[in-house]
């Protein structure tokens, strides 16, 4: 019976039924009849609070943290558990936070064990994530080839470990890299509208200024372009403005990405991009 309500959880959780998750787990955590399962009730209680938007992301780390700790010696449960509070640290750029789970990585998954290391490629990509939002791009790097090593199982994940590189790379100015590693992406990544935002940076890195305004066109068109891949590519918009002595063109495309980031909350984009508004001075009036 126990069992069932847990996988009763997980169902609800993936149909999104947020609400009736977490007043489901509030029940569940007072009734002592359930305290073995109290770290993956306070998991999915966790994770319902990180889909339920912005403004309950404290709650799921709150929950989170208290999961990991209620797991005890379960080794393959703290491990998931790891894995899920990391994703909400990357969404945050929290290196500080995530920093404080390495040590404890390294302790429960000493031994190799299969079911704790099926999380290890999620916990180092999530990881590389949290440093890429950071900007620290050389120990990004490091972290999604640790996670590659150990992702022999997902296509879906090596593709977003690839593509994710790519950016780390070209960011770190090593362009040689950042196209191979875009390269090995191409087959496994499907966000075909982020595919195409990516080759637009790569374009402007290397002044390839025609290709990278054809990119960034067909970005914007592409059907299931999202808030996210605007703000990214309407901020390389203006950075090649820029290069085409274009400033009040270029700024008015900033402040479009400003507006997409800031919808969805894109906390690296909107910095970068208030960083690149500052250089146009105030305001026209």
């Amino acid at each position: 019976m126990e069992t069932q309500v847990l996988e009763q959880l997980e169902r609800a959780h993936k149909r999104g039924e947020y609400g009736r998750v977490i007043f489901t787990c509030e029940q569940l955590l007072a009734n002592p009849a359930y305290a073995p399962h109290r770290a993956l009730i306070l998991f999915w209680k966790g994770m319902s609070h990180y889909k339920a938007g912005q403004a309950w992301r404290g709650e799921a780390i709150s929950c989170l943290r208290e999961a990991m700790a209620s797991a005890g010696k379960d080794r393959p449960t703290k491990a998931r558990i790891m894995v899920a509070l990391g994703m909400v640290y990357a969404y945050m750029g929290d290196c500080v936070a995530y920093a404080k789970m390495l040590k404890e990585w390294d302790r429960i998954a000493r031994d190799n064990t299969p079911d704790v290391m099926r999380w290890g490629a999620s916990f180092w990509y999530n990881y590389g994530c949290t440093l890429d939002n950071a900007f620290r791009y050389a120990e990004a790097i490091e972290a999604y080839k640790r996670a590659l090593d150990l992702c022999h199982w997902s296509e879906h994940l090596r593709g977003d470990c690839y593509h994710n590189l790519g950016g780390s790379y070209l960011y770190s100015g090593d362009l040689s890299e950042a196209m191979a590693a875009m390269e090995h992406a191409e087959p496994l990544f499907p966000d075909q509208s982020r595919k195409l935002s990516r080759r637009a940076e790569y374009a402007l890195a290397v002044k390839d200024l025609s290709a990278a305004q054809q990119y960034i066109t067909e970005a914007l068109v592409h059907p299931q372009v999202d808030d996210f891949t605007r703000a990214d590519v309407y901020f390389t918009w203006a950075q090649l403005l820029l290069l085409l002595d274009r400033p009040r063109e270029a700024r008015e495309k900033a402040l479009q990405a400003l507006n997409h980031a800031i919808r969805v909350v894109f906390i690296p984009c909107i910095h970068k991009t208030n960083m690149l508004l500052q250089r146009f001075g105030p305001s026209p009036q």
